[in-house]
């Protein structure tokens, strides 16, 4: 049986969100900056995945440790 990784997903999802509203990407004043949108998408998803990898970086040592 696979594994979830809820805590994972949840921590990379959090990062995502949080890098695009600290970016600014909902500000509905200016719709005309599309290059900065596709940049703070794109910072984003690089946050989230990183995030994501270290939660189960994190995960994969506790359980190692766990087992010896």
């Amino acid at each position: 049986m696979e594994e979830e990784h809820d805590i994972a997903l949840w921590a990379g999802a959090v990062a995502f969100f949080g890098s695009l509203l600290a970016i600014g990407i909902f500000d509905v004043f200016e719709p005309d900056q599309w290059i900065e949108y596709i940049g703070a998408f794109l910072v984003a998803f690089i946050t989230a995945g990183s995030v994501y990898a270290k939660q189960r970086y994190d995960e994969a040592v506790a359980k190692k440790t766990k087992n010896e």
